[in-house]
């Protein structure tokens, strides 16, 4: 395996904060993203109109500083080179990242894929009784074909993939998930999942959101997007890059493991929550969607003498439309990354993740993890 380092944004080592040192990253963005700009983020005002439809009591705009890694290596269900912007104030966090980037590029790229595309609702019905909920369940399988047209004439852009049910003593609580292409489709689906309750017998008691995860991280309701990426870093790499071996790392995540299965959490992974924090805020989505999209499983193994890393996503919530991805400076971060869609974005996201983590992990076994924050992470100001 070459030792050869993949191209990142210059640094400058006596100022890296200076005006110069950021215009020459927007420089360097440029050349290989021919055509995208970035007014706004140097600087220029958003105007107040832009919000229209986002915000009630409009006063300003918060300003969070932002960075980028470059290069994210894919393959699988999206192939290139990729920018990631992150907005945040955690010092380390977007080093951290890039070393990441770096490292997995190197090693031939992180392979990513959708395993399964659809917002899904899960509304609860109250009835009278057990026998009133089992047979309005009846009646959603006998009409089941009818219930999905109803559903899907509430909208020109989504198609539902699944509709099921449960029940919890009196309660009936339906299952319905439907593709809602580039946006999020909160909203979409709401609208579709009301026109199917009003068609169900019996009068019950409805709480649209009665059985939902709705932004909490669950180990059961999924939703949105279930991506998996996977990186093959061989040892040598491990040794120069990380300075540390592939064993010592898994080693140190069976650790981490076992910690979080006593914890009883819904996130086994490292710093998902950093790296969905940041990409969301940069990118214009909706950030308290990161409470349910950390949901995940981090696996650290060592194969061959080779480090086998993977992460699962099963409920990762990203849009390239609609809400504020299309407005100020989310939209120049939209641009930056350059993606043909949400499920595109989504494979940007989850490879970033596990970029991420990987590097951090291996930062916990030396002094890098407490090192790099003494140096950047301290604002003394």
């Amino acid at each position: 395996m070459s030792q050869s380092r993949s191209p990142s944004p210059p640094r400058d080592a006596l100022d890296d904060w200076s005006a110069l040192a950021v215009e020459a990253r927007r420089a360097f963005l440029e050349e290989r993203r021919p055509g995208w700009t970035s007014p706004l983020l140097g600087g220029a005002s958003v105007a107040p109109e832009a919000a229209r439809g986002n915000i009630e009591g409009l006063i300003g705009f918060a300003q969070v500083p932002v960075g980028v890694a470059f290069p994210l290596r894919l393959r699988g269900d999206v192939e290139g080179e990729f920018a990631v912007p992150f907005a945040t104030t955690e010092g380390t966090m977007v080093a951290s990242y890039q070393r990441g980037f770096g490292l997995c590029a190197d090693a031939g790229g992180i392979t990513v894929r959708v395993l399964r595309d659809g917002y899904a609702l899960f509304p609860l019905l109250a009835f009278e009784g057990v026998d009133q909920a089992l047979a309005a369940g009846g009646f959603v399988d006998r009409e089941r074909e009818r219930l999905i047209a109803i559903a899907e004439a509430t909208t020109s852009h989504g198609k539902v993939t699944e509709l099921g049910w449960e029940l919890l003593g009196r309660r009936l609580m339906l299952t319905f998930r439907m593709s809602t292409g580039d946006a999020l489709g909160a909203n979409m689906v709401n609208r579709a999942v009301s026109a199917l309750v009003a068609e169900i017998p019996g009068s019950p008691r409805v709480a649209l959101h009665g059985y939902d995860p709705e932004k909490r991280a669950s180990t059961r309701h999924w939703r949105g997007k279930w991506v998996v990426a996977e990186c093959t870093i061989p040892r040598d790499l491990v040794v120069a890059r990380l300075r540390t071996t592939p064993d010592a790392i898994a080693e140190l995540w069976t650790d981490y493991h076992l910690s979080y299965a006593r914890m009883g959490t819904a996130n086994h992974a490292l710093q998902v929550a950093n790296g969905l924090a940041g990409i969301y805020v940069a990118t214009g989505q909706d950030a308290a969607y990161v409470a349910e999209s950390c949901t995940s499983t981090l696996s650290l193994e060592c194969r061959g003498g080779d480090l086998l890393a993977s992460l699962d996503l099963p409920s990762l919530h990203v849009a390239t439309v609609g809400g504020g991805t299309r407005k100020g400076t989310a939209a120049e971060c939209q641009a930056l990354i350059g993606v043909k869609g949400a499920r595109e974005l989504a494979c940007v996201v989850a490879g970033a993740l596990l970029a991420g983590d990987i590097n951090l992990a291996a930062s916990f076994l030396g002094d890098d993890f407490a090192a790099a924050h003494e140096r950047l992470g301290r604002n003394r100001g």
